[in-house]
């Protein structure tokens, strides 16, 4: 198992590989933080960079970041600059820890399934790790 930790801007990402699966946590470092495009870009080019490292084929984000989902239109250009990347190559369980954003978040689920991601939205850890170990047969 490797672990890593980094600092951004206003958050902190915490990474754990344990092949197959890479566990992402996002927290934020101030109370106040409010995420942005640009921040939410940098954090996930920084994942999708561990993911090639490693080799991970299951992604894992525990996202404790207070803040809104972003629009449809922030989502569009977030999925054109990640374009590339091989996020698509991995099957990705994003955790929520805010359950107020759940419907927005499950939007942002379906826009990225329409653009071929391997992606669940959960509320909970549990039904996350149950998905990416069991796939089709746990429900998706």
């Amino acid at each position: 198992m490797t672990q890593t930790g980094r600092d951004g801007e206003g958050y902190q990402l915490e990474c754990r590989f344990l092949s197959p699966l890479l566990e992402v946590r996002l927290r934020a470092l101030d109370p106040a933080f409010k995420t942005t495009l640009p921040i939410t870009l940098a954090y996930w080019l920084e994942i999708a960079a561990h993911l090639a490292e490693t080799g991970a084929t299951q992604l894992l984000v525990l996202d404790d970041l207070p803040g809104e989902v972003m629009t449809d239109a922030e989502l569009g250009e977030f999925f054109r600059a990640v374009d590339g990347t091989g996020l698509d190559r991995a099957r990705i369980a994003y955790v929520e820890g805010r359950s107020d954003q759940m419907v927005r978040i499950e939007e942002a689920e379906l826009m990225a399934l329409e653009r071929g991601y391997r992606i669940r939205m959960f509320n909970n850890e549990a039904d996350a790790r149950i998905w990416l170990r069991y796939g089709e047969a746990a429900g998706g």
